[in-house]
């Protein structure tokens, strides 16, 4: 059901480290600087960008801004190789960060090499809607690179963007205002209208951590396509992103159709995006998705745990499969919270869509996760080819509404043991609403604790597993409750059932008497 997948982060501590590598420095002033200097100290820097160009850098060398000041230049370079411990570094000296102006084009763009860091920097463009049609930092077909300490904004394109290469870091990055999303990773290859293609999964090792992607709107140069996401990896053989949050994306997508979402992978194998919080994430107005989480288009054996995602315009966690992709098969979805999600569409907190002309979607566990819905449904399945889809363990609690548990073509997937309630019909002494597609449903009010009316769900997603909300109460009917299922499998907080006792429904174990 469930294959562990790890990587391997060592290169991103190597990377990191590489900013103290020994070899020559180079220092760059606009304030005091001269391009007629050898910019090999602080008191004898260069003063544009430009003059980088004309530099031989050699494993260990070190670009360095200056703290503090503006560079309305861009950085612009070719094949950087450096070595493991002698990574070419870009950065910024003095306290602070030193701010790239890069005006309608990208700031810092590496094209070709190996064992590059870019780190600690402010980069900034005119503006989405101002004619920019770059990203802050660009890196195509650079191996061992990592891109740490970031702010990106204003942006045509990504805050940052990867196309190609392999063994990617990117972490503690703030990409906002940005147009076509904030962090976007893709296999690269023959563009196709303007977008990267991911045919192949053929970019390998990527690590995203510790980043915030908010109001990254859309990009008006994107008018067949989606933009205006926040966190997306497409093309990608085995990738993590975790302790990333993704808010506010996506309202300003210039066309109809289909559309971004907070976090998404495509394309790809061996993913796992887990301890991430995906909220108030949106769509233009006649745009699909806009959805938190999302395993789209010929994703297989990725694993989507422990996260949250609240208030989206789109459904909290979708599942699907878009005429053209390669196989979609072997993904699992647990633990993982959903509150009031798929406002506009999908209307659930797990929404499953197939292309009518794609290849059926495989198998997918979806359990222990919690659903708290008053837009549509618990789960909703549109018309398409499920072959092997099954819920267990879920609790599905609907809190406003005449609504029912499970919408669409559900028929063909397999839902056991799972709890459903409405508080609509409780408050109403209504008979609850049908959940017969459940031989094994449990029909009771779950008791959870859930945050008052108005309340935004504002937190550090760095201590997201200590949250107080979505907990059951004790004496709650799920606890206990669940089926056994291999693993054992950790709960929203990292804890395991007692050895002998049988699993909570939901994404919480009940707490134990003390």
């Amino acid at each position: 059901m469930y294959m562990r997948i790890s990587i391997s982060f060592l290169f991103v501590l190597l990377l990191l480290a590489g900013c103290s590598s020994s070899g020559h420095r180079y220092y760059f002033s606009p304030a005091t600087g001269d391009d007629r200097n050898d910019g090999l100290s602080e008191q004898n820097p260069f003063r544009t960008l430009s003059r980088a160009r004309t530099l031989y850098l050699k494993p260990g060398d070190a670009i360095l801004l200056a703290a503090g000041e503006v560079f309305n230049d861009s950085l612009i370079l070719e094949n950087l190789n450096g070595r493991p411990g002698k990574e070419i570094a870009i950065s910024s000296y003095g306290g602070g960060r030193a701010i790239i102006m890069a005006d309608k084009g990208t700031a810092i763009k590496i094209k070709g090499g190996s064992h590059v860091v870019v780190k600690n920097i402010r980069v900034e463009g005119a503006g989405r809607l101002k004619g920019n049609a770059g990203s802050g930092v660009d890196l195509h077909e650079v191996h061992y690179a990592a891109v740490d300490s970031l702010e990106a904004e204003g942006f045509g394109w990504c805050g940052v963007r990867v196309t190609g290469g392999s063994h990617i870091s990117i972490t503690h990055v703030y990409a906002h205002d940005n147009g076509f999303a904030g962090i976007n990773v893709e296999s690269g290859g023959r563009d196709c209208a303007g977008l990267p293609c991911s045919g192949t999964k053929s970019v390998y090792d990527v690590y995203i951590g510790y980043c915030t992607a908010e109001n990254n709107p859309g990009s008006p140069m994107v008018l067949n396509n989606h933009s205006g996401n926040g966190i997306l990896l497409g093309g990608v053989t085995r990738g993590v992103i975790e302790y990333c949050e993704a808010m506010n994306n996506g309202w300003d997508m210039p066309r109809e159709g289909n559309g971004p979402v907070g976090i998404w992978t495509y394309m790809s194998d061996s993913i796992v995006i887990q301890y991430c919080y995906s909220h108030h994430n949106k769509t233009s107005p006649t745009g699909a998705d806009g959805g938190g989480f999302d395993l789209d288009g010929g994703v297989t054996n990725s694993v989507v745990r422990w996260n949250l995602s609240a208030f989206n315009e789109g459904g909290g966690y979708g599942l699907f499969q878009y005429a053209g992709a390669t196989e979609w098969n072997n993904n699992t979805i647990y633990c993982n919270i959903s509150y009031l999600d798929g406002k506009k569409n999908g209307k659930a907190g797990v929404f499953v869509w197939c292309d009518p002309y794609a290849i059926p979607m495989g198998t997918a566990y979806v359990f222990n996760n919690t659903v708290i819905n008053d837009a549509g449904y618990g789960c909703n399945f549109q018309p398409g080819s499920y072959r092997g889809m099954l819920f267990y363990n879920n609790i599905f609690l609907m809190i406003s509404g005449e609504k029912r548990m499970a919408g669409g073509d559900s028929l063909t997937s397999t839902f056991r043991h799972n709890l459903y309630w409405s508080q609509w019909h409780q408050s109403r002494n209504l008979r609850q609403p049908d959940a017969s597609f459940d031989r094994e449903a449990l029909i009771a009010d779950p008791l959870l604790n859930l945050p008052s009316q108005g309340d935004s769900l504002k937190m550090d997603v760095r201590f997201l597993k200590d949250i107080a909300w979505f907990r059951p109460a004790p004496g709650s009917p799920v606890c206990n409750a669940g089926v056994n299922l291999p693993g054992p499998f950790p709960d929203f907080t990292g804890s395991v059932p007692a050895i002998g006792t049988k699993p909570s429904l939901g994404a919480f174990l009940c707490k134990t008497k003390e």
